[in-house]
């Protein structure tokens, strides 16, 4: 008698189906293979630990990261509110926060071509530094990142513009450079009820 074994969904493929994002018969692929397979079930709870976490941190305020569009998919199917904007490379937007949101995701959308990872620096309209994270990774040909922020920490932040610069060492490069900015009219917190009334 010969078994047939199936080979291993990619982690890719892994991290479609947990996110929900697989087609329909890739879902029927990897759960048939899933129940046969103990190293992939045993993926599979990791991942549900790691989604159930991530949307525990989001919801405490302790997300400050590039995020994959799986995951923002994810912690919006979880219920954490989430605040939005889309920034291309020079521009500036208007942004607020409303009291009960959670997170907040920019979308920066630029050139990030043969960039491995970025270091991101907010700056007040002071100049005085407001955060600044180092070597968050890129994946390959990026034309976006996806930032989250705790929405608590935007919403204690001052009313005034932020500049964010992204810097790297290009692939091939001597030495770093400002791959781009982005400013942030920051208005502060809004209350729902404040202006039903």
């Amino acid at each position: 008698m010969t078994t047939t074994q199936t080979s291993c969904p990619s982690f890719l493929e892994l991290a479609d189906y947990w996110t929900s994002d697989s087609a329909p018969a890739d879902v029927e692929r990897i759960e048939a293979h899933v129940f046969t397979c103990d190293s992939c079930a045993r993926l599979l709870a990791e991942a549900e630990q790691l989604r159930t976490a991530i949307g525990d941190l989001a919801r405490s305020g302790s997300v400050h990261a590039l995020i994959t569009d799986a995951v923002l998919n994810q912690l919006a199917r979880d219920g954490v509110r989430v605040r939005s904007y889309v920034l291309d490379p020079g521009e500036t937007v208007h942004c607020a926060v409303w009291a009960d949101d959670e997170v907040l995701v920019t979308r920066l959308r630029g050139d990030f071509a043969n960039i491995a990872s970025v270091d991101a620096e907010w700056r007040l309209g002071s100049g005085e530094e407001w955060g600044r994270a180092s070597d968050l990774p890129v994946r390959k040909g990026a034309s976006e990142l996806v930032f989250a922020l705790p929405a608590s920490l935007v919403r204690n932040a001052p009313n005034v513009p932020i500049r964010l610069t992204l810097r790297a060492t290009p692939a091939g490069s001597p030495g770093e450079k400002v791959l781009a900015e982005y400013v942030f009219d920051h208005e502060g917190a809004l209350d729902r009820h404040s202006r039903d009334a």
